[in-house]
């Protein structure tokens, strides 16, 4: 028996948990980011045994994998690895837009089979379901269960809830999988991918060692799938050296790797490439 909550949308979500258990049990594609974990985090509240999937590849950076892992610990839970490679997934840039459903549904299928006969859970929440999320479509289709989103929780209450419930770092930052980083239709290269991941860890340690960049919102994108751009969110840029501080930061962190980086300003960080879907 789940304990009770005061507050009707924690009631709404351990009722929907229940729903989507086996015998006491959730299970969880768990990728670490604010969503998931703090589904995790309160599965565990309301007494379910909480069993946590975290998907690995080179689509995912290592120091994520390995944040995810930690935040899982700090709960008292493990994270089982699953290592998934998109380059195994032949129809992934043929695709085109539907590259987050490809990819989710080949991922999905996987977790599924891992999750054997237990529900599998995702970290969605109800933000998501008015956004573009083509991903949405495969897991509606393997009957994947979103208890966030049943239970109308937006990220903002995520945050809100999470905060007042003693969940840690409930300011974290979303970072979507690194193949949005490049154009669809493309299958990007290992070393792109690295380049991405490690561009991004580059701005996230100079954002801690320089006080005049705090808060930065920002993605390692390669627009023409060749080049890669750090884009920042202009709203999120407080001083107005912030792109010729942190040019001159990843020369320093990256060296040669860093020889074609540009840093520009963008108005919307999110759904970069999908803006003439959204327009």
């Amino acid at each position: 028996m789940t304990p009770a909550f005061d507050d009707p949308r924690l009631e709404r979500l351990a009722r929907k948990l229940s729903e989507a258990s086996s015998d006491g049990a959730v299970t969880l594609a768990y990728s670490g980011g604010l969503d998931s974990r703090f589904l995790a985090f309160f599965a565990k509240l309301a007494g379910f045994r909480v069993r946590l999937l975290h998907v690995t590849g080179p689509h995912v950076a290592p120091a994520e994998t390995a944040e995810a892992v930690a935040e899982a610990r700090a709960m008292g839970l493990e994270a089982e690895l699953v290592p998934l490679d998109p380059a195994d997934m032949p129809d992934l840039a043929a695709a085109g837009r539907l590259r987050c459903y490809v990819c989710k549904r080949h991922i999905f299928t996987e977790l599924l089979r891992i999750a054997g006969d237990a529900p599998l859970c995702d970290g969605t929440n109800h933000s998501d379901l008015a956004v573009y999320r083509p991903g949405r479509r495969a897991l509606e289709e393997l009957g994947i269960r979103s208890p966030l989103a049943e239970a109308d929780i937006s990220k903002d209450e995520i945050r809100s809830l999470g905060a007042a419930l003693g969940f840690r770092n409930p300011g974290q930052m979303a970072r979507p999988c690194l193949l949005t980083r490049f154009p669809y239709g493309m299958k990007p290269a290992s070393r792109d991918l690295i380049l991405a991941a490690d561009a991004e860890a580059a701005v996230e340690a100079l954002m801690k060692e320089d006080d005049r960049l705090p808060g930065l919102r920002f993605r390692c994108r390669f627009p023409d799938g060749v080049s890669p751009v750090i884009h920042l969110e202009r709203s999120s840029v407080s001083h107005a050296e912030a792109p010729e501080l942190l040019a001159k930061g990843l020369s320093k962190k990256l060296g040669e790797r860093a020889s074609e980086l540009r840093v520009e300003l963008v108005d919307e960080l999110s759904g970069w490439f999908d803006r003439p879907v959204r327009n």
